[in-house]
């Protein structure tokens, strides 16, 4: 070990000569996933270093045996207490990480991976060369994200929270030159080729002669026993996504023989568990339970040997409590260091402050078993949306109706800084309709500009949700308001690049009611079974085409006026039967040239007084008195040919079927995957107690549509 006259501790600021400062003091924290930070009393013969030569300078503390320490960013300098001989400073020493802390944003990434976006981040801010940051296999095996949302938190709480989320941990490795920050996934990934072997040696007053702990406990303590994950997919909507985790001992603790602790039954329940398939969920239910079990087993300790820091693996030994001379990882460990030689040295008193050591090093830690896993706590929550915000519907250009087969849409939130009007804006946003059933409900999609109101599942920024349409100075009302403020309206508009709409609006204005019905082109109606009219004033019709109308019953009309008709062509009539009119007054046939009557048999004209037939300036009258002609009556002549009759058939009409797809029920892969191996399938559907698929409550059970395909309940 090193004198005690000696000053062991020094530092090192790039680009500042070594000899213009004397380290006094220094203490400070590093715990495992948590950047330093590490304050530091320096003395100088110089009292003209500017303190903004020296902020943000690599700086490396050094305060090991051989050369260990700890490096740094000066993120703080204070100078003071200036007299003839001496200036006081005070640096405080941070990771390149902490300098994330001063910048915060509101924005999003997709498909992604949490590695991916982290070094996004980490390069945007120019901190780290390809050698500054390093992420285990485990790492870099993560899923990809599909939407991952940046939300008025700093660019660190971000990066810890989704390294919190997914159960990861990080550290830092020093040298002179320089610190790594490295990501990992796994307890093997703390340094165990490093692994100092410590006796425990309790302070006694003497010198040790050798670096020892000195002070050594163990705690237990209650923890959450059991956690059960549960989520919802859309996609999926019969199918339970549910994953559960309790305590059981690692392959090592049970070649070691320990006994498993068994707990009181104490549930962590999450809802929404952040997981759409079941793999996902066990693997994040499982380290959710790690997380609450990391220091179920916690170990306090000091030291006296400088080289310790968080994430070093300990080898306890020479403990009288035998079943503690084991393997420990450090998770946070604090720094004490005082020399104050280096004032006798400048020949100035070092005085002590209270609580504090007088002289050397001493360190404090705690500790958990190298067979725990490390989870980090969930220190930084994703911030939640509990207001709602618009945004504008985005797609690809020249469209103006973008969705999936959902009815999804993509959104550019106003807050959304890249320059992006397109389909990459955003994830695809689900849309709320007033009813929606199996293929059937309301279905009104926002169309490619239009603002929309968008709410958050949960308070998720993740999990976006659209709620309504809104108005603005690009999309106005269809009706100028507030003049049409008693008008109602449902208008759509042509696509694409159209000014037609159809519309439905209904003017409530008293005196001037009104229900409006327009159809830029064509409008069909089908009605399965009866049609009712009543029309109580007057109705008008115009049809600028033909109009057709097929009765394939019988047609009964009642007129209580006149009925005028005008035709300016032809007349046509077929009656495939009798044909019988009645006429309680005149009856009146003018026509212009001929008037044909043809009978295959009999032609009967009867008149109840006169009959009179008149052509060519002659006459004949029939009367009760008798038959009077104006000249003798003549044999011979001849008849004049009759015009058949020929009337053109009327046009048809095609008949409307409903546009209505069959409902679809489509069998879900694990059920498929159950089909495959000939396995009961029961357990899927939540069927009652005692019950078979047929008895489920879901429409769109799978088993049912499973069941008859073939099968086994």
């Amino acid at each position: 070990m090193p004198h005690a006259a000696v000053p062991t501790f020094t530092l090192s600021v790039k680009g500042v000569e070594p000899r213009h400062f004397q380290v006094l003091a220094f203490d400070g924290a590093e715990a495992v996933s948590t950047p330093y930070a590490i304050t530091v009393e320096l003395v100088s013969r110089s009292s003209g270093i500017e303190l903004s030569d020296l902020l943000h300078k690599a700086a490396f503390l050094g305060f090991g045996p051989n050369g260990e320490g700890i490096h740094g960013q000066i993120h703080s300098i204070r100078k003071s207490d200036s007299n003839a001989r001496l200036t006081h400073y005070v640096a405080v020493l941070k990771p390149s990480l902490a300098y994330l802390e001063h910048s915060s944003h509101r924005r999003s990434f997709q498909q992604m991976s949490v590695p991916a976006i982290i070094l996004e981040v980490l390069k945007e801010h120019g901190l780290f060369d390809g050698l500054g940051v390093q992420f285990d296999s485990g790492v870099t095996r993560a899923p990809v994200r599909d939407y991952c949302v940046q939300y008025d938190e700093s660019d660190l709480h971000f990066v810890n929270r989704l390294c919190e989320e997914d159960g990861w941990f990080y550290r830092f490795e020093h040298s002179a030159d320089g610190h790594r920050l490295i990501f990992a996934d796994d307890e093997i990934m703390f340094p165990h080729a490093a692994r100092l072997a410590l006796p425990f040696k309790p302070l006694n007053g003497m010198v040790p002669d050798e670096y020892s702990i000195n002070t050594f406990g163990v705690r237990l303590a209650a923890r959450t026993s059991h956690v059960v994950h549960r989520d919802y997919d859309f996609q999926k909507a019969g199918y339970l996504l549910e994953s559960s985790r309790q305590p059981s001992l690692t392959q090592a603790q049970a070649q070691r023989g320990e006994a498993l602790h068994v707990d009181p039954k104490l549930e962590h329940y999450v809802y929404p568990g952040r997981f759409l398939e079941d793999d996902h969920g066990r693997r994040l239910s499982n380290r959710d339970l790690e997380r609450h079990r990391t220091d179920f087993q916690l170990a306090d300790g000091s030291s006296d040997h400088p080289v310790l820091r968080s994430g070093t693996v300990i080898q306890l030994e020479e403990h009288p409590q035998l079943k503690w001379n084991n393997p420990w990882v450090l998770v946070s460990i604090k720094h004490e260091g005082r020399q104050p030689q280096v004032l006798e040295e400048l020949g100035a008193d070092a005085p002590v402050a209270a609580g504090k050591i007088a002289q050397g090093y001493r360190n404090s830690f705690t500790a958990i078993p190298e067979t725990i896993q490390f989870r980090p706590a969930l220190r930084h929550p994703k911030p939640l949306i509990h207001s709602t915000q618009t945004a504008k519907v985005t797609g690809p250009e020249g469209e103006e109706i973008h969705c999936d087969k959902f009815g999804r849409v993509k959104v550019k939130f106003h807050w959304d800084r890249r320059e992006l009007n397109d389909d990459t804006t955003s994830c695809w946003v689900r849309v709320a309709s007033s009813w929606a059933g199996n293929s059937h409900g309301a279905v009104t999609l926002p169309r490619v500009g239009m603002e929309v109101l968008i709410s958050y599942l949960e308070g998720d920024a993740d999990r976006p949700i659209i709620i309504g349409c809104l108005p603005n100075s690009l999309n106005p009302v269809p009706y100028e308001l507030p003049a049409n403020k008693t008008k109602s309206v449902f208008r759509s508009r042509s696509s694409k690049a159209s000014q037609g709409f159809n519309e439905v609006s209904f003017e409530d204005r008293d005196g001037a009611e009104r229900v409006y019905l327009r159809a830029q082109r064509d409008m069909e109606q089908l009605i399965q079974n009866d049609s009712r009219l009543e029309v109580r004033g007057q109705r008008l019709e115009t049809v600028k085409g033909n109009s057709v109308s097929v009765l394939e019953a019988e047609h009964h009309q009642a007129i209580t006026g006149d009925r005028k008709v005008q035709l300016s062509a032809g007349d046509h009539l077929q009656v495939a039967g009798s044909s019988h009119t009645r006429v309680t007054g005149a009856l009146v046939i003018d026509a212009g040239q001929d008037v044909h009557y043809k009978s295959s048999a009999n032609f009967i004209v009867n008149a109840g007084v006169t009959l009179t037939l008149a052509a060519g300036g002659q006459h004949l009258v029939i009367t009760p008195a008798g038959i009077f002609s104006s000249v003798p009556i003549l044999l011979g002549g001849a008849p004049l040919p009759g015009m058949p009759a020929m009337p053109l058939a009327p046009a048809g009409v095609d008949g409307l079927e409903a546009e209505m797809l069959a409902p679809v029920v489509q069998t879900d892969p694990a059920v498929q995957q159950k089909l495959s191996g000939n396995d009961t399938i029961i357990e899927l559907c939540q069927k009652p107690k005692n019950g078979t698929p047929m008895d489920c409550p879901l429409s769109d059970c799978p088993c049912r549509e499973a069941m008859s395909k073939g099968a086994h309940a």
